[in-house]
C-alpha cells in the first residue's frame, strides 16, 4: 500500500507549510490526485487521516480533487488514454488508440498538496491583514 508513504509525504509538506506560517494547527488539507498515479483516493484519505493523528493536522478535513488522465501522441492524437474509464485499479495500456505508439501523459500524474487551511491565530492580526489563514505550499 503505497498510499501510506504518499500520505506521509503530503503530511510532511502540510506541517512544514503550517510551521512556516507559525501555525500550531491545520484545519484542512487539499490534494490534487491524478488518475494515472493509481493511488486510491479513499485509501489516501484514510491514510492521511491516520498519519495526521498526534500532528498539527489531527482532525483536519481532507479534500481530494481527482485529475482526469490526458495524454498525447507524436501522431497528433490527444485525449483520455484507454483504460481510464473511471477506475484507478487497472493499469492502462499507455498506447495511442490511433497508431499504437506509446503516449505521454499531459495530465493525471499529479499528486500534490495544493493548500492547507490554518486557523486565525489572533483576531486582531486578521483585522490588520497580518494573519495568514490559508497557505499554498
Amino acid at each position: 500500500m503505497h498510499e501510506l508513504s504518499v500520505a506521509g509525504a503530503l503530511l510532511d509538506s502540510a506541517v512544514e507549510a503550517a510551521t512556516d506560517h507559525d501555525a500550531d494547527e491545520i484545519e484542512a488539507l487539499a490534494v490534487e490526485l491524478g488518475e494515472a498515479t493509481h493511488v486510491n483516493p479513499d485509501q489516501l484519505r484514510f491514510c492521511l487521516e491516520t498519519v495526521a493523528e498526534a500532528t498539527p493536522a489531527a482532525g483536519a478535513t481532507v479534500e481530494i480533487e481527482t485529475v482526469p488522465a490526458r495524454a498525447a501522441c507524436d501522431c497528433g492524437w490527444t485525449g483520455e488514454p484507454p483504460g481510464f474509464e473511471g477506475t484507478a485499479a487497472v493499469v492502462p495500456a499507455a498506447r495511442c488508440p490511433e497508431c499504437g505508439s506509446g503516449v505521454e501523459f499531459t495530465r493525471g500524474e499529479e499528486c500534490r498538496l495544493t493548500s492547507i487551511e490554518i486557523p486565525d491565530s489572533d483576531p486582531r492580526a486578521s483585522e490588520s491583514g497580518d494573519a495568514k489563514p490559508e497557505s499554498n505550499p
